[in-house]
């Protein structure tokens, strides 16, 4: 058996999906085949340098058996088989530019060697079902595509419905997107955790101040993030540290102006643990909209590993761990929970830290991958 999976660009940052495929990437070769996109680009400057960036790196496959840098566990974790980073157009309209994008990819992708599992994990990747001589098509849905930011969402909807159709496998990582899809062929999912990685003593990293109180949060500084309530947060508790790690996308320069906040550029997911660890909590102050009710945050999970105390919006995906963190809706909410978690004595951090490492130690991604693939040998044509 044999993968090959459309997904993002590889290892640009740490999705569900790598996560996933690291692990089954142990056992069965994995062809990873870079974004193709879930919008028609247009003529700005940041896509226009994106452009650039896969014409530069289109047709340049690479191959490796050596550990990634970005690999939680780099003693055992590999690059995928080969990686291949197309020359396709984003979401072609025109039936002649659909046919070169064929050609183009086809080209690209080496011929199948073993029973091959197709992985979607982009809805966009419907358009390129025909050239992949599959015996098995899966749909990996991580994200509510009709409502996720910077993305075609009248396009995404309709790749998606053709991809549900043709797909043998839906799996979906919240019980909120599995109840989208037929459910005779959709199996829920959900996220995992690199336990070691987190759960492992480290060192408290140089650019935070481990004699303040601190709040933390890593991952895109997008518009899910609640920027209004996180300000209010910060100007009513300047005493304390709010340290924000992750690509800036979206205009954040309101929270820049706060003297407390913190904002510090994307880390290796490797490093991630540093920071957490070293945090007196970890927040996930999100907006409540389509997606983050559809959602199932990587990091969640992560922030139980590593023990540390967690304040969450309120939504579903938070509903399993409702003992072992707070969940807030109102600013007063949020600030008695962090008063709360401030006064905790060192042997209060260790029994939860305990409590909550329990609570994920059966939701390793190697599991996760394991029950995967016994669903797929059960579908795939014998």
């Amino acid at each position: 058996m044999e993968f090959l999976v459309f997904g993002e660009d590889w290892g640009r940052h740490p999705s569900s999906s790598q996560h996933l495929l690291q692990a089954i990437g142990e056992h069965y070769k994995v062809h990873w085949i870079n974004s193709i996109g879930l919008r028609q680009p247009s003529l700005n400057f940041k896509d226009l340098l994106r452009i650039g960036e896969k014409l530069m790196a289109a047709g340049k496959a690479e191959t490796s058996c050596q550990p990634t840098q970005e690999s939680p566990e780099a003693t055992s974790m590999t690059k995928p088989t080969s990686i291949i980073k197309p020359l396709v157009w984003p979401m072609a309209q025109n039936p002649l530019i659909q046919q070169l994008n064929n050609l183009l990819l086809k080209r690209q992708v080496s011929a199948k060697r073993y029973q091959r599992v197709v992985w979607a994990a982009l809805p966009s990747a419907v358009d390129y079902l025909d050239i992949c001589d599959s015996d098995l098509v899966i749909y990996y849905c991580g994200d509510d595509f009709s409502a996720l930011a910077g993305v075609d969402h009248q396009l995404a909807a309709d790749a998606e419905r053709r991809l549900v159709a043709r797909a043998d496998i839906i799996f979906a990582c919240s019980p909120t997107l599995q109840a989208k899809f037929p459910a005779g062929k959709t199996v829920l999912l959900p996220h995992g955790v690199h336990l070691s990685q987190f759960a492992n003593a480290t060192t408290c990293p140089e650019d935070i101040d481990p004699n303040k109180p601190s709040i933390g949060f890593y991952g895109s500084l997008n518009n899910w993030l609640d920027q209004s309530l996180i300000i209010r947060l910060a100007q009513a508790r300047p005493n304390i540290n709010f340290y924000f790690i992750g690509r800036e996308d979206s205009d954040i320069e309101a929270m820049r102006q706060q003297a407390n906040i913190i904002l510090l550029p994307a880390k290796p997911h490797h490093q991630l643990p540093q920071y957490l660890q070293h945090w007196s909590m970890a927040i996930l102050p999100f907006v409540d909209n389509d997606q983050i009710r559809a959602c199932n945050p990587l990091k969640l999970r992560e922030y139980l590993a590593a023990g540390s105390p967690v304040i969450s919006a309120n939504f579903p995906a938070t509903a399993p761990y409702r003992d072992l963190i707070t969940t807030a809706s109102k600013e007063s909410e949020w600030l008695t929970a962090i008063d709360h978690y401030c006064q905790w004595t060192t042997q209060q951090r260790s029994n939860h830290a305990k409590q909550a490492y329990q609570a994920v130690s059966h939701e390793s991604w190697s599991l996760r991958a394991t029950q995967a693939v016994e669903v797929i040998k059960q579908k795939l044509p014998h």
